[in-house]
């Protein structure tokens, strides 16, 4: 092996004399605070500073035999007093003989489609038809996130022999829910992650549960074929409110048995899972991915998950999002490419909730329809137009003739429309804009509304290491029914996809400065107004005046 500095060394002596460069450390840190005090800080409720803080330490090691791999993350939260409220960590080896991964610390465990184990986020339908739609993680992950609760805190290992790979992992983790003193049981299990005000405190940590299990997965190319099993036990049993869902999870104890399969033939790929909760009760899945030509994909898929299915660790694809229980649907994506530079994306779904959920006591019926399409007018230059129609049963809470307030069931119908472009002027300038209008029809009792947003935006690379990013927006809603959403560029790991509602203009500008090569230095100023407004939010989150705005500062180090 020749070095950087042409020396050459056997790689033996390169790889037992050089242990730091092949080491990579990665320091993220950053800041964010709210200008604007809430209701909050103002009354005692939260007690800590306004400042949001996060730090995360990662290193690995890249050796000849072997990886290696640390983590530490701390996380506060605003309004909490604790400046390491929330702390992750890990260590991992990799690629060591015919051990793939061991992991002690955090982890995540995502298998098949969803629907027997999946910690991560994940998305169903988005602007891509076909591609989103399959899942293909088959692995155990080390966690870095800062979701206090959808994570594994204990050990877990994949192995792998020949064809096959076998995975076995343990689990010990706290979580944040509700407690009934009195019965000592738990009714719901809570996902922010704040513990600023006394009930907050209180249900931090309240309950945890002890996980086992493992995997056993086949990969012949053509044909893969995965076996699950997991069984976990709480500390207080889950006594949910039956009068509002009778097949929610409860009592102590919960288990899965998976069967998922994916077979590739030609241009078909058939995929798919079975899964059986401890309600006895079986949820499936099934797809059938075509390659037409080069230019054409088509995917149909069949989901039915039992009302009574009662998963627990489970994120299968549908309409609500990760919810893999009392649904059946049909979708139909299509992904195709008709000249050099169109690309067409489509997908209809059709679903049904056949019990009734926490919002509708009866149930419900739906379908989902989107056009997605992108023209590449020249160089640089993209203009691209997005509509989509979704019809849904909801409950709503409607004045009968006898002047009483009633719950029925109405047909509500959204249609979103978006056009915008994207302009690469140079190596070093873009420019961007986009109009969206959305429109919220019933189709019983009436509340019709609609939103509209424009904004356009600016990124240019004023020095050879800096960038500036700049967006103005104009947004004007109805109410909060027909809000509209603007993904945003923000600092390194900070995901921004606001909601605006009622009338008002948002803008924030975005710069990032690397003084060396391993060094970024970013900071963001964002501000919304509302017109006509006395107030923003409510309870504790309630700021007074017509004005939202925040500044995050943020540092990241590579070694």
């Amino acid at each position: 092996v020749k070095d950087e500095t042409g020396k050459v060394l056997t790689q033996k002596e390169y790889y037992s004399n050089n242990v730091l460069k092949n080491t990579d450390v990665n320091i993220r840190s950053r800041v964010q605070q709210d200008l604007q005090d809430r209701q909050g800080y103002i009354n005692g409720n939260y007690p800590g500073s306004k400042l949001k803080l996060y730090n995360r330490f990662t290193g690995l090691y890249k050796g000849k035999e072997f990886n290696l791999g640390a983590n530490l993350t701390i996380e506060k939260d605003p309004g909490e007093t604790n400046y390491a409220d929330y702390y992750s960590g890990y260590l991992e080896l990799s690629n060591w003989k015919f051990v793939n991964k061991i992991i002690a610390g955090d982890y995540t465990l995502n298998f098949g489609q969803g629907l027997g184990l999946w910690t991560s986020l994940a998305y169903s339908k988005g602007s891509e038809a076909v591609n989103i739609v399959k899942k293909n993680n088959y692995e155990i992950d080390a966690y870095r996130s800062t979701n206090e609760v959808q994570f594994f805190r204990g050990g877990a290992v994949n192995v792998a022999f020949g064809n096959f790979n076998f995975f076995a992992f343990y689990s010990d983790n706290y979580f944040d829910a509700s407690v009934d003193t009195t019965l000592n049981e738990l009714s719901s299990i809570y996902f922010d992650g704040n513990h600023r005000t006394i009930s907050e405190q209180n249900r931090k940590n309240s309950s945890k549960e002890q996980l086992l299990g493992g995997r056993v997965f086949a990969d012949y190319r053509f044909f893969r074929l995965g076996v699950t099993y997991w069984t976990s036990k709480f500390s207080k049993p889950f006594t949910p409110d039956s009068t509002k869902q009778l097949f929610n999870f409860s009592g102590d104890k919960a288990n899965m048995l998976s069967v998922d399969y994916d077979i590739i033939y030609k241009n078909f790929n058939l995929f798919g899972e079975f899964a059986r909760s401890q309600s006895s009760n079986v949820a499936a899945l099934s797809a059938l991915q075509i390659s037409i030509t080069k230019f054409a994909e088509v995917i149909f898929l069949y989901r039915n998950y039992p009302e009574n299915f009662v998963p627990v660790h489970s994120f299968g694809f549908g309409e609500n999002n990760g919810n893999t229980y009392n649904e059946n649907g049909f979708y139909a994506g299509l992904s195709i490419k008709p000249l050099k530079d169109l690309y067409v994306e489509t997908y209809f779904d059709q679903f049904k909730f056949p019990y009734r959920t926490y919002y509708n006591p009866v149930p419900t019926t739906g379908n989902d329809f989107l056009l997605n399409t992108e023209y590449k007018v020249a160089k640089g230059f993209l203009v691209y137009m997005k509509y989509r129609n979704k019809n849904k049963e909801e409950s709503r809470s409607v004045i009968d003739e006898y002047n009483r307030e009633v719950n029925k069931i109405d047909n509500r119908n959204q249609m979103n429309f978006r056009l915008g472009f994207d302009y690469d002027i140079s190596g070093t300038v873009r420019v961007r804009s986009r109009y969206e209008y959305v429109m919220v029809k019933y189709g019983n009792f009436g509340g019709n509304n609609k939103g509209l947003l424009f904004f356009t935006d600016l990124k240019a690379f004023v020095m050879k290491n800096l960038s500036v990013s700049t967006r103005f927006i104009l947004f004007q809603t109805d109410d909060y029914d027909s809000r509209v959403y603007e993904y945003e560029e923000d600092l390194r790991g900070v995901m921004s996809n606001v909601a605006l509602y009622g009338r008002g203009t948002r803008w924030y500008l975005l710069l990032k400065y690397k003084p060396f090569k391993s060094v970024e230095l970013a900071a963001k100023y964002s501000a919304t107004y509302y017109d006509g407004v006395k107030s923003i939010g409510t309870g504790n989150d309630m700021i007074q005046g017509d004005i939202n705005n925040r500044f995050n500062l943020g540092l990241e180090i590579l070694f």
